[in-house]
């Protein structure tokens, strides 16, 4: 009855906690604060944007002049706002490529967890059931390592928990 227990608790971890740990994170980083590097660049972007205005009013001695000043503030102005964008990029690459590790790093704990527990009770039975119950077809399969007649394994019962849960909670998850 333990492992019955252990093994479906074990199962329904795995199956919700790599999700619980993405949108945790997501949450997160509404909490954190802005960073140095984005406050210097919007510095920068406003003061690439003051001068631009400062040439738009400023008096000059020609056209072709204003023309070429107006031109290098615009593309001081463009050159900040790319550079702001690819670093918001970066970042968000970055979020999302924690994401995935944490998610798939979390999967592969709890899976392998799952795997050392099977393969040290794998000549346990979870369950056994009584004569008056048959499981044939599939009696030998459920009873694969142990040999009992009527049992259920546990490979066989941590694979139909993981299976269930996962079922269950795609559907869920819809």
């Amino acid at each position: 009855m333990q492992l019955f227990i252990l093994i479906g608790l074990m199962c329904l971890i795995n199956t919700l906690l790599p999700d619980f740990i993405r949108n945790y994170l997501k949450i997160s980083r509404f909490w954190k604060s802005t960073t140095n590097a984005a406050a210097q660049m919007q510095q920068e972007l406003d003061a690439a944007r003051e001068e631009l205005d400062n040439v738009h009013s400023a008096q000059h001695s020609g056209e072709y002049a204003r023309k070429i000043k107006t031109m290098r503030a615009e593309r001081k102005v463009a050159d900040v706002e790319a550079k702001i964008q690819m670093s918001k990029k970066m970042e968000v690459l970055k979020q999302s490529s924690i994401d995935t590790v944490a998610y798939y790093a979390s999967k592969v704990l709890f899976s392998l967890i799952v795997v050392i527990v099977c393969a040290r009770n794998r000549n346990s039975a979870v369950m056994i059931f009584d004569d008056s119950f048959n499981l044939a077809p599939l009696g030998g399969l459920l009873s694969f390592p142990t040999g009992i007649y009527n049992a259920i394994s546990v490979p066989a019962w941590a694979f139909s928990c993981n299976f269930t849960f996962s079922l269950l909670y795609g559907l869920v998850k819809k």
